[in-house]
């Protein structure tokens, strides 16, 4: 699918997310990896693996034709990693040309922000995560403890999805 006009395709990626997690029927948080993972290999070359990166890396993609291959920093806490990884199979689905080794949450590429969406309704699916917050799940730690997220990533959809 070609840029339009370098925006962001927020609505798609996010879209993109929810699709899969349908197709993996997948219902309640938290959402794994590996399950997610294991969807996606019965239709396409792909695999995730622990890499001793230093500090300035948090994972990597190689893709090369049909197959992927992804890599996360193997000391960092499992909330990066997570994201990390959903963040790098958002990039594979999306059809993404990634050349940079390091993404920033606060980047403004388009293909970086779809990037980060596509990873935060794969791990906080909006759907799941209004009803908890609705149900009085309202704190920050219990939603990113539920969601098997950091507390700031769990403030950080709360506020993005006017929730707060």
């Amino acid at each position: 699918m070609e840029e339009n006009n370098n925006k962001p395709r927020i609505g798609w990626a996010r879209r993109t997310a929810r699709d899969l997690l349908k197709e993996a029927g997948i219902t309640t948080p938290p959402i794994l990896i590996s399950d997610i993972v294991k969807h996606i290999k019965k239709e396409k070359d792909l695999s995730v693996h622990p890499w001793a990166f230093g500090e300035d890396t948090d994972g990597i993609q190689i893709t090369q034709g049909e197959s992927a291959t992804i890599g996360y920093n193997q000391s960092q806490h499992s909330h990066r990693q997570r994201f990390t990884v959903a963040h790098e199979i958002g990039h594979f689905l999306l059809c993404h040309t990634t050349n940079d080794s390091a993404f920033d949450l606060d980047s403004k590429k388009p293909e970086e922000v779809e990037a980060n969406q596509f990873a935060a309704e794969l791990l906080m699916p909006l759907e799941m995560f209004k009803k908890d917050f609705k149900a009085g799940m309202t704190s920050a730690d219990d939603l990113g403890k539920k969601y098997n997220v950091s507390k700031e990533s769990a403030w950080w959809r709360m506020y993005n999805t006017k929730l707060i």
